[in-house]
C-alpha cells in the first residue's frame, strides 16, 4: 500500500519525469545531447561552400533546408524523450550541457506547444536557479515571434536595408529593455545588436558591398 501511494503521488506532483539518473545513464545522456548540439550548429548558419559549388545558391539552400529541417524534427523528438524520462535536463543533472538541451526547443519554430511548455518548465528552474535566465528570455522572445507578436528582450532579429540588425516585429517597451536584459543577464541592447550587424555584414559581405555598403552600419 505504501508503495502504492508513493507511486501515486509521483505521478501527481512529479510526473516520474525528474527522477535522478545512474552514472551510466548520465554519460548516455550527455552523449546524446552532445550529438544533439553539434548537428544542431552545423544546420544552423549558411550552407557549406562546398555544398553550394556542386548544387549552385538556389539548389544549394534547397538542400540545405530540406536537411535542416528534418535534423530539427529529429532533435526534437530525442528531447521530448529526455523530457519525459528525466524532466528538464538543468544544470544539477547535466551541469552546462544544459544549453545542449535548450537549443533544440530553442529551435523548436515548427512546434510553438512544444516549446511553450517548456517555457513553462524552464520557469520553475529558474525559480531555483537551475538554467540560465538568458535562456528563459530567448525562449519567450522566440515565442513571441512564432506567434506573431511583439519581444520583450529583443534577442530575436531582422535585418535592414543598411543590413543593421533591428529587433523582429518590435519591442513591447523599448523604453525599459536594457534594464529588462540586464535583469536576465543579456548583453546590453547596443553591444549585441551591433554584433549581430558585424556578423551579419560578415556573411553577407559580397551582396552588401553590391549595394554600396563596405562596412557594418553600427549603432553608435
Amino acid at each position: 500500500m505504501k508503495k502504492l501511494l508513493a507511486f501515486i503521488i509521483c505521478l501527481t506532483v512529479l510526473g516520474c519525469a525528474s527522477r535522478n539518473m545512474s552514472e551510466n545513464e548520465k554519460a548516455s545522456v550527455l552523449k546524446e545531447l552532445k550529438y544533439i548540439s553539434e548537428i544542431d550548429q552545423k544546420y544552423s548558419g549558411i550552407p557549406p561552400k562546398e555544398l553550394m559549388e556542386k548544387y549552385g545558391e538556389e539548389k544549394g539552400w534547397q538542400v540545405f533546408i530540406s536537411k535542416r529541417d528534418s535534423v530539427g524534427n529529429d532533435n526534437q523528438e530525442r528531447i521530448k524523450k529526455l523530457y519525459d524520462r528525466y524532466g528538464y535536463l538543468g544544470f544539477d543533472k547535466v551541469g552546462s550541457n544544459e544549453t545542449d538541451f535548450w537549443i533544440s526547443i530553442q529551435h523548436a519554430d515548427n512546434d510553438v506547444e512544444f516549446q511553450k511548455k517548456m517555457m513553462k518548465a524552464l520557469k520553475k528552474e529558474i525559480r531555483r536557479n537551475n538554467a540560465p535566465k538568458l535562456h528563459y528570455a530567448m525562449l519567450e522572445d522566440r515565442i513571441a515571434i512564432n506567434t506573431d507578436q511583439k519581444q520583450r528582450f529583443g534577442s530575436q532579429v531582422a535585418y535592414n536595408k543598411l543590413g543593421q540588425a533591428v529587433p523582429k516585429n518590435g519591442l513591447t517597451d523599448s523604453a525599459h529593455v536594457e534594464q529588462l536584459r540586464k535583469e536576465y543577464d543579456m548583453p546590453s541592447f547596443k553591444k549585441y545588436y551591433n554584433d549581430m550587424t558585424i556578423m551579419h555584414y560578415e556573411m553577407n559581405k559580397e551582396s552588401l558591398n553590391k549595394k554600396g555598403i563596405h562596412e557594418p552600419q553600427l549603432y553608435k
